[in-house]
């Protein structure tokens, strides 16, 4: 066993190492560290996509949206809205808004907000004829809600965008309706409503994150297994010269050797990846192909006098 550990941590700045361990272990410690290489390259990308909060996106400033959902949350206090913007629990996975049909116009200064219910059939439509007037809008349908906030110093560019799918999942029956923080103290009304729908915006856009967040997972992972048997295939035709030395390889160990080469890209991509935010998906593909291209030229020349091959 210590060994067997030893080797592994070798292989990690060692290629020789890297190469004994995948023809000399067992074809399992090979599937192991492949496995824990390709969790280990998804980590960055998977927590960057889960922390992408919908209420994120109004970290710096609000673009007006905090005094337009003060009026809209002021306006549901109203008599005529005394039957709207209920959430409907259908099931444990499944919650809908219930309400009727309106349309209401918030004044802020620089630019309109609509706040509207509309039937899902209506949606596309309604949607296309306010993108259209230049307005920002909540867009509430039975089972969704959509987002789109302008920058008030220029209609013609979107500050926020957000498509909340199962929007009222962990939405109460009277949060939206009780969203208002009523004050004496405008200002301190204001901030407070504002908080209240921060945290809605949360919860509406829950479930797009976490939907975003296993798309990506999936994707990247497929991508990343995909490379590594790439790269392991590339080691087979780089080494199938006539005169090779390591023409004795066959596929399979060509593989292995691949993904016992992958650790170390893998560890890296995952330190890389929360200080390279931008580039947290793409770290381990180029760090693979780096280690395996050194290995080939390191320890792979045709004329064997790299890793001596027994």
């Amino acid at each position: 066993m210590k060994k067997n550990i030893l080797l592994f941590l070798k292989s990690l700045f060692s290629n020789n190492a890297a190469i004994d361990g995948a023809r000399k272990k067992p074809w399992y410690a090979a599937i192991i560290i492949f496995f824990i290489s390709i969790v280990l390259s998804v980590i960055p990308g998977t927590v960057l996509q889960l922390n992408k909060h919908g209420d994120k996106n109004f970290d710096s400033t609000s673009y007006n949206t905090r005094e337009a959902t003060t009026q809209f949350a002021i306006r549901l206090q109203a008599e005529e809205f005394k039957d709207h913007m209920y959430v409907n629990k259908i099931d444990k996975k499944t919650s809908q808004l219930v309400s009727k049909e309106f349309s209401t116009v918030i004044s802020t200064s620089g630019i309109d907000f609509v706040f509207a219910y509309v039937n899902k059939d209506n949606l596309s439509q309604t949607q296309t004829e306010l993108d259209k007037g230049g307005v920002s809008y909540f867009l509430f349908s039975v089972d969704s809600l959509h987002i789109r906030v302008l920058n008030p110093n220029d209609h013609n560019s979107t500050a926020v965008e957000m498509e909340c799918i199962n929007a009222y999942k962990k939405v109460g029956k009277d949060d939206i309706k009780n969203s208002l923080a009523s004050s004496a103290d405008l200002t301190e009304m204001a901030n407070n409503t504002w908080a209240n729908w921060k945290s809605l915006i949360r919860k509406f856009y829950n479930q797009t994150r976490l939907k975003a967040a296993g798309m990506q997972l999936i994707i990247i992972s497929s991508i990343n297994v995909g490379i590594s048997l790439i790269m392991g295939f590339m080691i087979w035709v780089l080494t199938r010269g006539k005169n090779n030395a390591y023409r004795l390889f066959n596929v399979w160990e060509c593989f292995k050797i691949s993904w016992w080469a992958g650790v170390t890209p893998a560890l890296l991509s995952l330190g890389f990846g929360f200080l390279i935010k931008n580039f947290a998906t793409m770290i381990f593909p180029l760090l693979l192909g780096v280690r395996v291209m050194w290995l080939s030229m390191k320890s792979l020349r045709p004329d064997g006098s790299g890793y001596a091959a027994n």
